[in-house]
C-alpha cells in the first residue's frame, strides 16, 4: 500500500510460544540442532528443473521430535480440519489450477477468500443457524463456493465458543446462498434475522444493540468475473465485487440507531395492529348496541301505535 507501506494482504506470522526454562534445557542438550529437510519446487512433472532455488530448512513444529524422556511425556496436539484454519494464498492461478486438477487445494486468492467465508458458515451451522451454500463458481478455471459472504469482525466474535452468545437463538437466523453479511462491534447480538441480500451491521464502541425480527431482502452484492482488470488484486482473484444494494444498520454510542431499524419494530407493529383490531371491535360493539336500542325503540313505538289503533277502533265500535 503506497500510503501505509504495508502489504494490503492479510498475513500469518505463525506464532509459536515456548516456556523458556524447559526450552533452554533442550537447547543446551541439543546444541540447537534440529531435524532438517528440503522441499524442492519443480517447474513441471519431469522434476528436472527447479522453479526457484531449493534450500535446507528446519520446521519450528519439529521441536517436539527432539524431546526425550520426561520432556516428551506431555507432548500432544489438537487437529482441526484445514477448512476451518488453513487456506494459504501463495500460488499463481496457473499453479493453482494444476493443484486443483490433482484434487489439492489451489491456494490462490479466490480460494483463500472463499475458504474464509466457508469457515464462518461452518461454525454458524454448527451452532444451529440456517445458512445455505451458493452454487460453485469458476474464476479463471478455479472453482470455489463464493458465498454467502459472511465477515464477522474480531471485535464482534473471535472464536467458536462465542457464537452461541452472539447468536442466542440460532434457529431464528436464516441466510440465503446469495447473501452478504458484515458485522462489527462488541455490543451487538443477533437474536433473529432473515437475510436475502446484503446487510452491514456496525456497533460503535460503548454502544449496544440487538438484531431482532429483522427481515432484509435486497439486490445485494455479487462477484463479477474480471480476469483482465488493470488492478492487480482484481486479476489475482479473477473477479470484482459489485455492490448493488446494501442495508446498513449502525448502533450509535449515544443510544440512537441509524438505518431505519428498531429492534422492537415487529412488536410495536403487532401491538398497533392489536390496538387497531380492538378499536374496530369496540366500534362494532357500539354500533351493534345502537342498533339494538333503535330496534327496541322502534318495536316499542309500533306496540304503542297498535294499542292506540285498537283503542280507537273499540271506541268507534261503541
Amino acid at each position: 500500500d503506497e500510503k501505509t507501506e504495508f502489504s494490503p494482504f492479510p498475513g500469518n506470522i505463525n506464532q509459536l510460544l515456548f516456556q523458556l526454562e524447559p526450552y533452554v534445557k533442550v537447547l543446551e542438550r541439543t546444541k540447537g540442532a534440529m531435524p532438517e529437510f528440503v522441499n524442492p519446487k519443480y517447474k513441471d512433472e519431469t522434476r528436472t528443473l527447479f522453479k526457484k532455488p531449493t534450500r535446507l530448512e528446519c520446521m519450528m513444529q519439529a521441536f517436539p521430535t527432539v524431546l526425550q524422556g520426561d520432556e516428551a511425556k506431555r507432548v500432544g496436539f489438537t487437529s482441526i480440519s484445514p477448512t476451518l484454519c488453513f487456506s494459504p494464498v501463495k500460488n499463481t492461478v496457473p499453479d493453482g489450477l494444476k493443484l486443483q486438477q490433482n484434487n489439492s487445494p489451489p491456494g490462490v486468492a479466490a480460494s483463500g477468500e472463499a475458504d474464509q467465508y466457508n469457515a464462518i458458515r461452518t461454525i454458524l451451522r454448527s451452532v444451529g443457524c440456517d445458512v445455505k451454500d451458493a452454487p460453485v463458481s469458476d474464476y479463471g478455471g478455479i472453482k470455489v463456493v463464493p458465498g454467502p459472504k459472511i465477515v464477522l469482525k474480531p471485535n464482534f466474535v473471535s472464536c467458536p465458543v462465542e457464537y452461541k452468545t452472539k447468536f442466542p437463538n440460532p434457529n431464528e437466523v436464516k441466510i440465503t446462498e446469495r447473501s452478504s453479511l458484515v458485522v462489527s462491534g462488541e455490543g451487538v447480538v443477533i437474536e433473529s434475522l432473515e437475510l436475502d441480500g446484503a446487510l452491514v451491521i456496525d456497533c460503535e464502541e460503548d454502544a449496544t444493540g440487538v438484531i431482532r425480527d429483522l427481515v432484509v431482502k435486497n439486490a445485494g452484492w455479487e462477484n463479477v468475473v474480471d480476469e483482465e482488470s488493470v488492478d492487480e488484486i482484481t486479476r489475482m482473484r479473477g473477479y470484482r465485487l459489485h455492490k448493488m444494494e446494501t442495508k446498513k444498520i449502525t448502533f450509535k454510542s449515544d443510544g440512537t440507531i441509524e438505518g431505519g431499524y428498531h429492534p422492537d419494530a415487529k412488536k410495536i407493529e403487532r401491538e398497533r395492529l392489536e390496538a387497531e383490531k380492538a378499536e374496530i371491535a369496540r366500534l362494532e360493539a357500539e354500533k351493534a348496541e345502537e342498533e339494538r336500542i333503535a330496534a327496541e325503540k322502534k318495536a316499542e313505538e309500533e306496540r304503542l301505535a297498535a294499542e292506540k289503533k285498537a283503542e280507537e277502533e273499540r271506541i268507534a265500535a261503541e
